[in-house]
């Protein structure tokens, strides 16, 4: 039994469909936008040691660039 022209239609939209979902994150990146104001940080401890005190934090200098309305680089490791 020979599959008919609409069954190769079909089949050929699905394959390039597949291969366009697997093929977009290539050619098209999705924006993503930081969440603007005060953030909470609770900092639980540092170096393994806990932390008991309050800790002034004012980032203004990381690794030697002044950072003033703009993104600082974060690592955050659970």
């Amino acid at each position: 039994m020979k599959p008919d022209l609409y069954t190769k239609i079909v089949i050929t939209a699905i394959a390039i469909a597949l291969w366009g979902i697997l093929l977009k994150p290539i050619f098209v990146s999705d924006r993503v936008n930081a969440s603007s104001g005060v953030v909470d940080v609770n900092i639980k401890e540092i170096g393994g040691w806990p932390v008991h005190k309050i800790i002034d934090v004012n980032v203004e200098r990381v690794n030697g660039r002044t950072f003033s309305g703009t993104a600082i680089p974060v690592q955050a490791k659970k």
